[in-house]
């Protein structure tokens, strides 16, 4: 099949280049097609369990999330995890980049 090996390709690319952008701001966790951006707080360092990822930045998460749905018209649950489907290809997951880029910057 064509379908995971296309998804999990992209997922892996929006997990790289959301590291890339947040740096040591976030932790990125997922695998294959999805991908889950934890805002970091209080020294953490890993996300390791469901206990770790409750002591990021939850809110910071969700006005994350509104932005891209309300400005860019990006989908997510907000507070959930990104999960990617073959409607989607790399165009989409750059344009989830500039918006995740503009986010820091405003943010900042």
């Amino acid at each position: 099949g064509v379908i995971y090996p296309k998804i999990n390709s992209l997922g892996k690319f929006a997990r790289v280049e959301l590291g890339k952008i947040f740096g040591d701001k976030v932790i990125i966790t997922g695998q294959g097609s999805l991908f889950m951006t934890h805002f970091t707080k209080d020294g953490i360092t890993k996300i390791e369990n469901s206990a770790d990822a409750a002591k990021c930045d939850t809110m910071l998460l969700q006005k994350y999330h509104f932005k891209m749905i309300s400005h860019d018209g990006i989908f997510f649950l907000p507070g959930k995890l990104g999960a990617i489907s073959n409607a989607h290809n790399k165009d989409d997951i750059k344009k989830m980049i500039t918006a995740s880029e503009n986010f820091l910057q405003d943010k900042n």
